[in-house]
């Protein structure tokens, strides 16, 4: 008896283990849009979550077992930016993802993004109002909806504000899920106007 409970021990922790490991993380690609350049200021970068929930999987597509790869609120990003080059950055969660995709579309625009707001000549806070995937009437519907403001000080704020919504019919097992994702937080990054930075 003592070597049966040992053994259905050791077979479920050898499930459970299989469980993580075989749950990567998605990908989901991030498509810096080339645009003109920017003031070259050096700008202090904050993410706000916003959100109502930091669930990325919404309550349907949930229900149905649909993206256990996104359970965590984690993903792996990849940018791809203009000239070709790209970056894989793995395992970040919803804030670290956007704010690494705000800075590597800032840095494109010849801005400067730090981590020091000593070192920085403007504030641009970035908000995260809604970001997940869900099904509608069976279609795989992914929401982004993001809003920015840029100050040197509070008595001049430029502000902007996207949400955008992508959808695609569902394939079989959720398939198709990183492109929707893919496609809503692309446009959303890049609808976002943060030109702002000229105004200062």
């Amino acid at each position: 008896m003592k070597n049966l409970l040992k053994g259905l021990i050791l077979i479920w922790a050898l499930a459970a283990l299989a469980a993580c490991v075989g749950t990567r993380p998605m990908e989901v690609t991030y498509n810096v849009r080339t645009a003109t350049a920017l003031k070259d200021y050096t700008v202090y970068l904050v993410v706000n979550d916003r959100r109502d929930t930091d669930n990325l999987v919404g309550a349907e597509a949930m229900s149905r077992n649909l993206f256990p790869e996104l359970r965590g609120g984690r993903f792996d990003l990849r940018v791809n930016l203009p000239g070709g080059n790209r970056v894989i950055i793995t395992n970040l969660s919803t804030v670290e993802a956007v704010r690494e995709a705000v800075g590597r579309r800032l840095q494109s625009q010849n801005v400067t993004v730090t981590a020091q707001r000593s070192a920085a000549h403007l504030t641009m806070e970035i908000n995260i109002d809604e970001m997940n995937i869900d099904l509608a009437d069976g279609d795989l519907v992914a929401t982004v909806a993001l809003s920015s403001a840029t100050y040197r000080d509070a008595s001049a704020t430029a502000k902007s504000n996207t949400r955008v919504t992508s959808n695609r019919m569902k394939l079989i097992g959720g398939a198709g899920g990183a492109t929707v994702l893919s496609e809503a937080l692309s446009q959303a990054l890049n609808d976002l106007d943060l030109s702002g930075v000229n105004r200062f």
